[in-house]
């Protein structure tokens, strides 16, 4: 899977996440969409980076999100993909399901049945990519929530080189 994307987007390249990185070609959701698609084991959030750049959480909405993800899953499920374009996978750890989802250049939204979730009510809290920004770096995550069941489905809209990254947990 790591070259999914880096023949889109300049070449061969290292998948590392790298959170908030201006030298990124992918938006910030992307980044974070990484650590649900993409088995590992381990997830280095500060790996290009010194921690006090992210002393000021309002600066950096993904924190959260980097906060809660498990590095061990219990189940996986690919959502929806097409080698070069796009992909979709949820992850569940416990009874909290991680949905990650990317794109390559080209802006698009998937519709994402949520039948893997179990009974009941969720709260999915999205971390979207916001308007483009001059280059995919500067788009900006934003982050809503919202009440979902096993029978919605979620659109997913993506910036040029973007993601959406999703927690969903049992209400």
């Amino acid at each position: 899977m790591t070259l999914l994307f880096a023949r889109n987007i300049g070449g061969p390249m290292d998948y590392t996440i790298c959170y908030g990185q201006s030298r990124n070609k992918t938006t910030n959701a992307h980044q974070m969409a990484m650590a649900a698609i993409y088995y590992q084991p381990l997830n280095f959030l500060f790996w290009y980076d010194k921690p006090s750049k992210y002393a000021n959480p309002a600066s950096w909405p993904g924190l959260p999100w980097f906060n809660a993800i498990p590095v061990t899953w219990d189940e996986s499920r690919t959502l929806a993909g097409s080698i070069g374009e796009y992909i979709a996978v949820a992850r569940r750890g416990g009874a909290t399901w991680y949905l990650g989802a990317m794109t390559n250049e080209s802006s698009r939204t998937l519709s994402l049945p949520l039948s893997f979730l179990g009974s009941g009510t969720y709260t999915a809290t999205v971390y979207a990519d916001g308007t483009p920004g001059t280059s995919p770096f500067r788009t900006p995550v934003v982050v809503s929530t919202r009440t979902v069941t096993a029978a919605d489905t979620l659109d997913v809209a993506m910036a040029p080189a973007g993601g959406q990254a999703v927690v969903l947990t049992p209400s």
